[in-house]
């Protein structure tokens, strides 16, 4: 772990406060409320694991071997191609059934997302076929 990953939870956590106080004084929403929370406690999260990770011996190997091992790189690459897969078949059936429904609004975000995500595939494999 590194010092852009201390900076950037120090400035999560900053971000999250002014989000929060914001939305107390009501300069902002709720939802503005909820993502100063969600900064918030991820950068506290990392910024306990940076200090882990500096303080503890054990931990570090242990992250460091995790980081490092071809199996978790490959079990982590097949995680993501399912998510892919299971994104793509259950926003498509999404897309009819919202269709069906009269959603005409929520099924063009779900069939665009189909499209979207068909599209970034697509252009990733295009440089990974020339990269590799």
């Amino acid at each position: 772990m590194d010092n852009k990953r201390f900076i950037a939870s120090i400035v999560e956590i900053i971000i999250g406060f002014i989000l929060i106080a914001c939305s107390i004084y009501g300069v902002v929403d709720e939802y503005w409320n909820g993502m100063g929370v969600a900064l918030l406690v991820v950068g506290v999260v990392f910024l306990i694991r940076q200090f882990k990770y500096k303080t503890n011996e054990e931990y570090r190997e242990k992250y460091d071997v995790e980081r490092s091992d071809e199996r978790n790189r490959y079990i982590s690459g097949k995680a993501w191609a399912w998510a892919g897969y299971l994104f793509v078949m259950i926003t498509a059936f999404a897309s009819i059934m919202l269709k069906l429904a009269g959603k005409e609004e929520l099924m063009l975000m779900a069939s665009g997302s189909v499209c979207l995500i068909i599209i970034l595939y697509w252009i990733s494999y295009m440089v990974l076929k020339k990269k590799y």
